[in-house]
């Protein structure tokens, strides 16, 4: 230390205390705090302790922390009595101020104190609108509606809505606009009245887009992506639609897009697009080891060793066009005899036209053949190929639609043709070639746990018919579900409804729809306290057989409780039917229950218990069901 100490040279000297600083601080920061055992709060008057306590990431002991103890850290004092001023500011104790400290009470323990200093509580008075351009106001009082005179004043709230009517502007042409909160006292001294005083500024228009970073991809390519055109009105919504339609492309990492020399507002700003682009050319492979499904009446199952490689390039010739070959081998695993028999191989190739005709309907092609293998075991040699052709088109942010065609081909070689039929029903080969039309309009902020919005979904399968293959029928289902969010802050406190409907009947009377394509119910995601799959008609044996008419309705309220723990109470109805004319009032099954869900980053996973009502005509139904993500 003392060689370093007299160096003469004192950018050494800098760097060796600089470091010494460092460890000293790391060294700080990995002591712990001393152990929670109890959280005290003074001077609330206006919030319980339970509400100031759920506020804060600082929390006490309890029996389930048995295990990792809940420390004290300044960090986290600090946030949550920003947290805590912030739940006073905005019910209108504008001077409210809080302070935590940590009083320890012996080695490495300590009490929580929670000082609060409330002040008295200010109310929102009359608010006016003043300027603004005539064209807009209907638009800009709807946005003002949160502003309700007599609520306590938040100026949270009060900037939200200057944004909201920012946005309507920035929207229209007018990005400089500028939206003044104004405040004076109301006639009694506890209230403060508001005049949100617009000034339109000019109008302005897009100019031109110039583009950086495009190495790989063709400029056209961006340019057809942006809904911002040059010489049309300014939009901030443009602005946004062109990124995320970018992103959507996959062929790039990053993305801006930022008008030039803002601080001079000029009328027709140029625009600057600067992206990072992707690779085009990926490689992959997989290796799995599995068990193979055993054959119609065995038991028995072999190992298998399956083998996927796959090669694509997502950006051909810089057109956005893509194209992917993969190529999977499957191989059965003989250990008694020490050998390995190649048991099914299957090659693919798929093709992606992003601007169909010109237009951003993607055209997306996948081809498939199985070439089959002979072996001693099986006789005859089984070829098959055929691929899906599908049309898909985002017509808004929240709106989808498809149409797909799938064809598939089964060639049996080395075999009578007139043993053909029967082998094709005891190997239980069904060709399918079927047309499917969906659509969808989702306004979940959340697919996972939505808190608000509404998810539409309307589905047509035509199966056979001119198109030919062994099945022949039509199926149609609608499926709609609204969140309502029973909280003014965006907590889980979610009243959701969906109801479900759905039909399908072969295209002539000889034609049957097959088992498999039939509609199930009952079980986590349809009717809880009832088994999957068991309800509606039944076959000789008794055996659920599914029906060709669905009505299903649910609701459901969503609560949030601790940590990652949620509840719910739901109540379930609907049934099957063979045909439209039987549906009878009467026939209606009913259920209902409870469920609480630990929320993961996949998703929540819930444990719902239903019974089925009335409960003295089924006493013995009541069930559980395990799953993940909630039942709609």
């Amino acid at each position: 230390m003392m060689n370093v100490l007299e160096n003469k040279n004192p950018g050494i000297v800098l760097i060796f205390w600089g470091l010494l600083l460092l460890a000293a601080t790391a060294q700080a920061n990995n002591r712990k705090g001393p152990i929670i055992e109890k959280i005290v709060v003074e001077g609330n008057s206006n919030f319980s302790d339970g509400k100031i306590k759920d506020q804060m990431s600082l929390k006490e002991n309890r029996w389930y922390t048995l295990f990792k103890k809940r420390r004290f850290s300044s960090k986290k004092a600090e946030l949550d009595e920003a947290s805590l001023d912030s739940l006073y500011h905005v019910n209108g104790f504008l001077a409210a101020e809080s302070e935590i400290r940590a009083e320890e009470t012996k080695e490495d323990s300590c009490v929580v104190k929670v000082t609060i200093s409330e002040g008295y509580q200010t109310r929102l008075g009359n608010v006016r609108l003043e300027g603004g351009l005539p064209q807009f106001e209907e638009e800009t009082r709807k946005e003002m509606r949160p502003l309700k005179s007599g609520e306590p004043f938040n100026w949270t709230k009060l900037y939200d809505v200057r944004f909201s009517i920012g946005t309507i502007y920035a929207n229209n042409g007018y990005p400089y606009a500028v939206v003044q909160i104004l405040t004076s006292e109301g006639e009694s001294g506890d209230r403060l009245d508001v005049t949100l005083k617009i000034s339109a500024q000019k109008k302005v228009f897009f100019g031109n887009v110039t583009y950086e970073g495009l190495k790989l991809t063709r400029q056209n390519v961006a340019r057809r992506e942006l809904t911002v055109k040059e010489g049309e009105v300014y939009s901030r919504e443009k602005i946004m639609d062109s990124r995320q339609r970018l992103y959507s492309t996959r062929l790039f990492n990053y993305i801006t897009l930022k008008a030039k020399d803002v601080e001079q507002k000029p009328d027709k700003p140029d625009f600057v697009l600067r992206v990072v682009e992707k690779k085009p050319y990926y490689v992959g492979g997989r290796v799995e080891v599995a068990q193979s499904k055993p054959p119609e009446g065995e038991t028995e199952r072999e190992l298998t060793l399956d083998f996927t490689g796959e090669w694509g390039n997502r950006n051909i010739a810089g057109t956005s066009r893509k194209i992917g070959l993969a190529a999977y081998y499957s191989f059965t695993i003989e250990p008694e005899i020490n050998e390995i028999k190649r048991l099914s191989n299957r090659f693919s190739l798929r093709g992606v036209e992003p601007w169909f005709l010109g237009t951003r309907t993607v055209l997306d092609v996948d081809l498939y053949y199985e070439p089959g293998v002979r072996s001693v075991v099986q006789e005859y040699r089984i070829e098959s190929y055929g691929g899906d052709l599908n049309f898909s088109r985002e017509f808004t942010r929240y709106t989808k639609a498809w149409l797909t065609g799938s064809y598939e081909q089964v060639n049996i070689y080395s075999i009578p043709p007139e043993e053909e039929e029967t082998y094709r029903e005891e190997q239980r080969i069904n060709v399918r070639r079927k047309i499917i039309f969906s659509g969808e309009k989702d306004s979940r902020g959340n697919i996972f746990i939505p808190l608000d919005g509404s998810f539409t979904q309307i589905f047509a399968e035509l199966v056979g018919g001119f198109l030919g293959g062994d099945n022949h029928f039509f199926k149609t289902w609608f499926s709609w579900a609204r969140y309502n969010n029973l909280s003014k802050r965006k907590k889980l406190n979610v009243l959701a409804t969906r109801i479900r409907l759905g039909y399908s009947e072969g295209l002539s009377r000889l034609d049957l729809v097959p088992s498999f394509d039939r509609f199930y119910m009952g079980g986590a995601s349809t009717m809880r306290g009832f088994k999957e799959n068991s309800m509606g008609p039944t076959d000789e044996g008794g055996d659920p057989a599914g029906g060709n008419v669905m009505v299903v309705g649910n609701v459901e309220y969503r609560r949030g409780l601790f940590w990652k723990f949620g509840c719910t109470i739901f109540v379930d109805v609907g049934n099957l039917w063979e045909k439209p004319r039987q549906i009878n009032a009467g026939d209606f099954k009913l259920s209902s229950g409870v469920g609480i869900q630990f929320f993961t980053p996949v998703g929540p996973l819930r444990l719902d218990y239903g019974r089925q009502l009335p409960i003295k005509e089924s006493p013995e139904t009541g069930r559980f069901h395990l799953s993940i993500l909630y039942a709609f």
